[in-house]
């Protein structure tokens, strides 16, 4: 059997076509250090590597998302605990327009501090970070109390994807906070309406109010806590997984050096010895070439 010179230079132009695109691919991954530059270098890996890099992606929002959860929590937190403050200071108050010690003029210049810290804790409700009212629910665009500490935010509560299944919210309910079981605004004018009126009883009454206002207050605080830890731990797992992903992608993408350079040794070769059995083959049989 004889091969024509058509045939044969087609078959020796076809291989030093592939040997020369596969010495290409190996060249690229030996200066990239990567086995995978374009899809159709490794197709098999082409699946795998998408789903990581939409995993990675969405690790990187998530924490983004815990970081900026974070932030907006530490803000309530200190909001509350200055309420906390103002609130505590209010009930000593109230021990001491409470004594019989106290006569009418010392509980009016009491009730002037009491009205200095109403105005504190309604100016600490309407608290803003970043352009957002914390404790407006989900309408964080407006102030969610009025100068009578009415609210008129929402009762929706904003949350964040920290996680594949992890929400946390990221403002409060201030209706809850400041006007649940306890008024907390009423609370304080009627203390502050006692003291200016001389009512023993009424200030009286105004200890165990402030008990149940700074009961509510720091059940807040608490929840707040709470969804403080989940947004850093959420942080963590995600800053955990993107490197573990990262190594993964590494895992699958690098290319090893020794091993790049030997092939692309050999491809070399082989394609120095494809261009001289071509210079060489005029006229011969194929078989002989074998």
């Amino acid at each position: 059997m004889r091969v024509t010179h058509n045939g044969l230079w087609a078959l020796v132009r076809a291989n030093l076509r592939a040997t020369n695109a596969r010495t290409r691919v190996i060249e690229e991954q030996a200066v990239t250090g990567m086995v995978f530059n374009r899809p159709s270098d490794a197709p098999q890996l082409v699946g795998q590597v998408d789903r990581l890099q939409a995993t990675k992606l969405d690790q990187g929002v998530f924490e983004t998302n815990s970081s900026q959860a974070l932030a907006q929590l530490d803000q309530l937190d200190s909001t509350l605990g200055q309420i906390h403050d103002a609130l505590t200071r209010a009930r000593e108050l109230a021990v001491q327009g409470s004594s019989d010690l106290s006569n009418a003029e010392q509980r009016g210049y009491i009730s002037q501090e009491v009205g200095s810290l109403r105005d504190s804790v309604l100016d600490a409700a309407n608290v803003d970070f970043a352009g957002r009212y914390l404790f407006a629910g989900t309408n964080w665009d407006s102030a969610p109390f009025d100068s009578a500490g009415a609210y008129v935010g929402s009762t929706d509560v904003p949350s964040v994807r920290v996680g594949d299944d992890s929400w946390v919210q990221t403002g409060r309910d201030g209706s809850a906070v400041f006007s649940g079981a306890v008024d907390v605004f009423g609370v304080l004018d009627a203390f502050q309406t006692a003291l200016e009126s001389d009512d023993t009883a009424g200030i009286q009454a105004a200890l165990d109010d402030l008990d149940g206002a700074l009961d509510q207050v720091m059940a807040a605080r608490a929840d707040v806590g709470n969804d403080a830890r989940m947004a850093e731990d959420a942080g963590s797992l995600a800053d955990s997984l993107s490197s573990e992903i990262e190594s993964r992608m590494d895992s699958l993408l690098s290319a090893d050096p020794a091993e790049t350079y030997t092939r692309l040794s050999e491809l070399r070769q082989a394609y120095e010895t494809a261009l001289q059995v071509a210079s060489s083959s005029k006229g011969q049989n194929l078989f002989d070439l074998i």
